[in-house]
């Protein structure tokens, strides 16, 4: 029997198995988003069983503890402790110490601390070994199941760094002030200052009473991050995540030739950023960039070659230079090798005896 013996029964199977294709990309995309959802609620987990160990005395690892470790005699310390770090790299430091010597340890994943290392010396007997280069009989599955194992130690001690400023939140806090709940923390909201339940929660406590409010991972690393750290620290490291994204979206606009489309978005994006930087008076950084722009090996030489048509035809009597779109006649130029604009406005001032 012809299987599409009309045209309406084969538009039909047709739909059905396009349907079916759609549903299993459906089921994949939901997967993952699913299993991100999974993951959070087990490093939910993993911040329960820290805070749980920690509230019975139970977390120490080579007697060090959270607040050995933090330089604190108890949880009471811990906020203003924490407050009191005034750079990025000083609270970088202090994750890393928690991580190594108190988290990886105690969850009995040593191999993943990590050390500096020395370089030893080779043996003479492994220099030779070196140099015969023995073969080695590699596996198929050999560079498969490596990375396989490099994916599951980064995502462990990615997650390692991700619990450490929650669980210290939740060691800084008394007990009945928060609570697990199904893969969830309840937080009493009542002693939060005003701004962090608003930055965080989203109400204001001059016009709601609220009590307890459920936090996701995502939410209770907010939480800590905005109850541990300073202003000048959440500035920074706000301040450091935009640059980052800024470094990622400038990497992916270079991938590539240049177009003209291209070209254009670049502009816009440079133009945008140049707004940014003269409305808040940006001057230092505006300087920087002009300078680097009269920097520029290729765009210099085409500008220069454009000027010295000139002075030959006028066997240089006439002598310019392209500022921008504006041809300026010149005798001479002075660097003043400056990198801020209060340095220019002084070296100007002296270079030219401004009183």
């Amino acid at each position: 029997m012809n299987r599409f013996k009309n045209k309406n029964s084969f538009i039909d199977l047709f739909i059905k198995d396009n349907k079916t294709m759609t549903n299993k990309l459906n089921t994949h995309f939901n997967s993952i988003g699913n299993n991100a959802l999974k993951n959070a609620e087990t490093t939910i987990g993993i911040i329960e069983e820290l805070t749980l160990q920690n509230s019975k005395g139970n977390l120490k690892s080579n007697n060090n503890s959270i607040y050995t470790l933090l330089g604190v005699k108890n949880g009471s310390g811990i906020i203003s402790q924490i407050k009191s770090y005034d750079s990025l790299n000083e609270i970088t430091i202090k994750r890393k110490i928690v991580v190594n010597k108190l988290i990886l340890p105690k969850a009995e994943l040593n191999h993943l601390i990590e050390v500096e290392k020395k370089p030893t010396p080779k043996t003479k007997k492994e220099k030779k070994e070196t140099t015969t280069e023995k073969k080695q009989v590699v596996e198929m599955d050999n560079a498969f199941n490596k990375s396989n194992e490099s994916v599951k130690n980064n995502a462990i001690k990615t997650t390692a760094n991700n619990v450490v400023f929650p669980f210290i939140f939740l060691a800084s806090q008394d007990v009945k002030n928060y609570a697990f709940e199904n893969g969830k923390v309840k937080i009493n909201t009542r002693n939060l200052a005003k701004k962090v339940c608003q930055d965080v929660f989203g109400f204001n406590k001059d016009k709601a009473d609220v009590g307890f409010m459920y936090c996701n991972l995502t939410m209770l690393t907010k939480l800590a991050k905005a109850v541990l750290f300073s202003v000048n620290i959440i500035d920074t490291t706000q301040t450091t995540e935009t640059v980052e994204d800024l470094e990622d979206a400038v990497a992916e606009i270079n991938k590539g030739d240049l177009d003209e489309t291209k070209a254009k978005n670049i502009v816009k994006s440079i133009s945008s950023m140049l707004d940014y930087l003269d409305k808040n008076n940006g001057f230092d950084a505006i300087l920087q960039i002009e300078n680097h722009i009269f920097k520029l090996e290729e765009y210099g030489q085409a500008k220069a070659e454009l000027t010295n048509n000139v002075r030959k035809q006028t066997n240089n009597s006439k002598n310019y230079t392209i500022i921008g779109s504006y041809a300026c006649e010149f005798n001479h130029t002075k660097d003043l090798e400056v990198n801020t604009f209060d340095e220019l406005e002084s070296k100007f001032n002296k270079t030219f005896a401004i009183k």
